[in-house]
C-alpha cells in the first residue's frame, strides 16, 4: 500500500491500482480455503505450505519490487517510542480478548486488555507530542475521517469476526460439511470480491466515496441476513450462495475506497502509515467482535459442550447484523467522501 501510494498519484489509475490489490484478497482467502480443507486431515501442512508459499513470495518482492528513495531524515526522526507502544497496545487487547472465552474471562484476560487500552492511549499522548509522528496528524483533522473509521470497525468487525468466523462454524458443525466441501462452497468469495474491486475502480471518480463505503456497510449487514433463516437442512443454493456473494461486495468495495481515501490524504512519506492504520483497524474489529460473539454463543448455546447450537450461532448473527447496520447509519449520517479527482500528492 506504502509503495503503491508513493507511486500513483490520486486519481482513476490509483483507484484502479488500489482495486487489483483489494481483489487479491478475496483470491487469497478462496485459495487459502481450498488448500486447507485439502490438507485437513494432515494440520502441519497448512502451516507447512503456508510459509513455503510466504518465504516464495518474499523471494519473488526481492527481485520484483521497485527501490524507491529513502529519506534518511525521516529515518533519524522515527517515533520508536510511539511505534513501542502502538505495538504493545494492539498485541495486548487482541490477545487479551482471543483469550477470554476459552479461559473465561480470567482476571488476567481483562488485565491484559486493561494495559492494551492504556498503551493505545499513550500511544495517542506520544503522536500528539512529537515532531514527526507515525500518523499524519493532518489525517485525524480530516473532515469525516473518525466517523468513517468508526462506521469501518463496525462493519468490518460483524462481518468478519461476528459473522464469517461463525458461517464456516455453521457449514462444519451444523449442516456437517466435510472441510473440502466447505472450502468449495466458499469459492465464489474470490469471485465476487474481485467484481466489487472492479467495481469501485469504475465508480470512484463517478459517484462520491462515502456512497461506496456506505453501501458497502449495506452488503457487510447481507452476511447475517441470509443465514439467520437457515436451518440444518437449508440448501447452499437458497440462501448459503446469495449470502455469500452478496457480503463479499462489503470488505472488497469498503478497503478499495478508504485505503484510496486516506492514503491520498497524507503526504508521500506517511502512505505505509496511514494503510496501516486500516489494516490495524481490521485486526482490532475482527479480535473484538469474535471474542464479543464468542462471549454472546457461549451464554446462549444449551448444549452444555464446546459445541455450539443453532440458536448460539444466530443470536451472534443478531449482533453481526446490528453492527453492521450501525455502520451503515453512521456513514450515511456523518461521512462525507469527495469523487477522486486527478490531483498532485500532498506536500
Amino acid at each position: 500500500m506504502s509503495l503503491l501510494g508513493r507511486v500513483y498519484r490520486p486519481g482513476i489509475r490509483k483507484n484502479r491500482v488500489f482495486s487489483v490489490m483489494g481483489a487479491m484478497i478475496p483470491m487469497g482467502f478462496a485459495i487459502g480455503a481450498i488448500g486447507g480443507g485439502a490438507l485437513s486431515a494432515h494440520l502441519e501442512w497448512i502451516f507447512g505450505v503456508t510459509a513455503i508459499i510466504c518465504l516464495t513470495g518474499a523471494v519473488v518482492a526481492y527481485w520484483c519490487v521497485p527501490e524507491l528513495p529513502v529519506d534518511s531524515a525521516n529515518l533519524g526522526q522515527f517515533d520508536y517510542l510511539g511505534a513501542l507502544a502502538g505495538i504493545t497496545g494492539c498485541g495486548l487487547v487482541i490477545f487479551g480478548l482471543t483469550q477470554g472465552v476459552p479461559t473465561h474471562w480470567t482476571s488476567y484476560t481483562y488485565s491484559l486488555v486493561l494495559i492494551g487500552v492504556l498503551s493505545l492511549a499513550l500511544f495517542g499522548f506520544i503522536e500528539s507530542k512529537v515532531k514527526r509522528p507515525l500518523i499524519d496528524n493532518r489525517l485525524w483533522k480530516t473532515p469525516g475521517f473518525l466517523p468513517l473509521m468508526i462506521a469501518y470497525f463496525l462493519g468490518y468487525g460483524g462481518y468478519c469476526g461476528a459473522w464469517q468466523f461463525y458461517a464456516v462454524r455453521f457449514l462444519l458443525t451444523i449442516q456437517n460439511k466435510s472441510p473440502i466441501t466447505t472450502a468449495c462452497c466458499l469459492l465464489p468469495i474470490g469471485i465476487s470480491g474481485t467484481v466489487a474491486c472492479w467495481l469501485v475502480s469504475r465508480t470512484l471518480h463517478i459517484v462520491p466515496g462515502h456512497f461506496v463505503v456506505a453501501a458497502s456497510m449495506i452488503a457487510f449487514a447481507l452476511g447475517p441476513t441470509f443465514f439467520l433463516p437457515q436451518t440444518s437442512g437449508t440448501m447452499y443454493w437458497c440462501l448459503t450462495f446469495p449470502g455469500l456473494i452478496l457480503s463479499t461486495f462489503g470488505p472488497d468495495m469498503s478497503f478499495a475506497a478508504i485505503s484510496v481515501f486516506i492514503t491520498s490524504s497524507v503526504p508521500r512519506t506517511y502512505q505505509g502509515a496511514a494503510g496501516s492504520l486500516l489494516i490495524t483497524a481490521q485486526n482490532l474489529s475482527t479480535a473484538t467482535m469474535a471474542a464479543i460473539g464468542d462471549t454472546i454463543a457461549v451464554q446462549v448455546t444449551k448444549t452444555g459442550t464446546s459445541e455450539l447450537d443453532l440458536g448460539a450461532l444466530k443470536a451472534v448473527w443478531w449482533f453481526s447484523l446490528a453492527l453492521c447496520l450501525s455502520g451503515a447509519l453512521i456513514c450515511i449520517a456523518f461521512v462525507r467522501i469527495p469523487k477522486s479527482e486527478e490531483r498532485e500528492h500532498i506536500s
